[in-house]
């Protein structure tokens, strides 16, 4: 298979959305379980799927209102992983969000998470900080951002969105 075969395409259908939902549910690294009404209620979900139709993965842009948004629920299937299909996932929820009038793009991962802090990096994002997980769970989360607007507030806009998480050195 080369990366010609997928596609990526915004969800258009409750039964692709139920299909991405269960794509997330069945993923092997779970840290929690996926809240399918706030998932449902995202501003975008992005499927690859294959020239067949099969979807083989999925990543949303997070409810939310206003100008900052949240990338979240990035899962390829594990028969299809490295194959480019996470970062084609990023750049179609970047050229989305951008077509959506958003301005800066963030998100947060768990600091194990190696491939997806590589896929953000190489997508054009940036690290911020540290922090630990507000989940009382002990683990460190990396966040990351993408301005996508000239007139940006980067400082205070992540500062914000932060709140009072307490960094890790």
């Amino acid at each position: 298979m080369n990366h010609n075969d997928i596609h990526y395409v915004l969800c258009k259908s409750p039964e692709e959305l139920a299909a991405a939902a269960a794509l997330i549910d069945q993923r092997d690294d779970n840290a929690h379980p996926l809240d399918h009404q706030a998932f449902a209620r995202s501003r975008a979900v992005v499927l690859a799927k294959t020239i067949a139709g099969e979807i083989v993965g999925c990543a949303a842009i997070k409810a939310g209102t206003g100008n900052v948004a949240e990338l979240g629920y990035l899962v390829v299937s594990p028969l299809f992983r490295r194959k480019g299909i996470g970062q084609g996932l990023t750049l179609k929820r970047i050229e989305v969000a951008k077509a959506q009038g958003v301005a800066l793009l963030f998100a947060t991962i768990r600091d194990e998470n190696h491939a997806s802090r590589v896929n953000l990096l190489k997508a054009g994002f940036h690290f911020w900080r540290n922090y630990l997980s507000i989940r009382g769970t002990g683990n460190t989360v990396g966040w990351y951002y993408l301005a996508l607007g000239d007139e940006v507030d980067i400082v205070g806009t992540m500062q914000t969105l932060v709140g009072e998480r307490v960094p890790v050195s």
